[in-house]
């Protein structure tokens, strides 16, 4: 054999093992029993950067300011200077979280309440984007449960970083959500079911998932079951504005404008978005992390009034992609929502605001907006909002 046809097998060989690598991996990586639901008038793809765009242009940009950041939120004894290593605001920095305790905002959760519902809709805030909703005594559902450590490295180095340090425990330990019963079985009689806002380390956590039941039902963005563990038994991926049954309630995957990515070298392959149950003539909307747009006026012409808006309003000097609370108000009046929770607060540093100063800035918006026919509902992590 010449030295040339060798050297060509062994490049063949190589070749071959990399594929085979590549391919046993995507399978391990791929849920066994999956359902992909697309939307085939859903025109979201950039062909030529290879991504997933915005649907709607944001109506402020990165680090945009308006009147509301001109007024000083804080106390005198929480206002210090402080310098930090990472996330470092340019305007200067403060110590973000003098004066805060997160036991003064944390309630034990009614667990006898969790576990044998007496309303028909029943919402509580683990904490950060964290929910459970139970709808009746038949549906239960996480929303962007991050109960357990951050996964891997960003996990590790939150311990030893003053950003991702985690600031609030989570109120319910995973062991604890009625999910299951003391012997880990699944809840009789009940739909558990998990939906997934987009893949960011703060809204997916495997760390807590892979501790549930393995009959739980997964509800995640299109293009995220590529990467989705195998051990995840029943998964079902959705484009945007689509739906899916499950039993008599409704589940549908709305746009958001945001973005994904686990790492510097993937950006928006896979979707991002909110989700909205529909049970019994009620609507639930969970909106994920997200800027201010039109979005909110078209999904409510799609789909009608919310009776429950979960509004984020934390980090907005990225402002085309998250809320100012006075925004997160503007869209719930969009929505035609009649009660609203914010969430996002008070568990880790996200941003340059001071941890405190969200739910001081809504407060202050709602009272200067005035929005009708809607309730103002700020929760305790480990609070649990019900509605009949």
């Amino acid at each position: 054999m010449s030295m040339t046809h060798m050297s060509s097998t062994i490049k063949s060989d190589f070749k071959n093992a990399i594929w085979l690598i590549l391919l046993v991996s995507m399978a391990a990586c791929t849920p066994a029993n999956l359902r992909v639901i697309k939307n085939p008038e859903m025109k979201n793809w950039d062909g030529k950067q290879g991504r997933y765009q915005n649907l709607f242009p944001p109506r402020y940009g990165y680090l945009e300011e308006t009147e509301y950041d001109r007024i000083d939120f804080l106390k005198p004894h929480e206002r210090q200077p402080h310098e930090y290593k990472i996330l470092q605001d340019p305007r200067g920095d403060i110590d973000r979280t003098l004066g805060y305790d997160p036991l003064e905002y944390t309630l034990a959760p009614d667990l006898k309440l969790l576990q044998q519902p007496a309303h028909a809709v029943q919402i509580t805030w683990l904490r950060h984007a964290s929910f459970l909703i139970q709808l009746g005594e038949e549906h239960q559902i996480l929303v962007d449960p991050v109960i357990e450590e951050l996964d891997g490295m960003v996990g590790l180095l939150g311990k030893y970083t003053a950003i991702g340090t985690l600031y609030a425990d989570s109120p319910l330990a995973t062991r604890e959500l009625p999910f299951q019963d003391s012997a880990g079985n699944s809840a009789p009689n009940k739909t558990n079911t998990v939906a997934i806002s987009h893949d960011h380390y703060d809204h997916l956590n495997y760390n807590t998932l892979k501790k549930l039941p393995p009959e739980t039902h997964y509800y995640i963005p299109l293009g995220l079951q590529r990467e989705f563990p195998s051990r995840f038994n029943n998964v079902t991926a959705m484009d945007w504005y689509t739906r899916d049954q499950l039993g008599d309630l409704t589940i549908t995957f709305v746009p958001a404008n945001h973005r994904s990515g686990r790492s510097l070298y993937e950006r928006d392959q896979n979707l991002w978005g909110g989700w909205l149950f529909e049970w019994k003539g009620y609507r639930v909307y969970f909106a994920g992390d997200t800027g201010y747009s039109e979005l909110f006026k078209d999904i409510r012409q799609r789909y009608g009034e919310m009776d429950v808006c979960l509004m984020p309003i934390t980090a907005w000097f990225q402002r085309h992609w998250h809320f100012a609370p006075e925004d997160a108000v503007q869209a719930a009046e969009d929505l035609g929502c009649k009660s609203f929770i914010p969430w996002g607060w008070g568990t880790w540093i996200m941003s340059f605001e001071h941890i405190l100063e969200p739910p001081r800035r809504l407060q202050y918006a709602w009272d200067q907006m005035q929005p009708e026919n809607m309730e103002l509902r700020i929760l305790k992590m480990g609070e649990t909002f019900t509605l009949d």
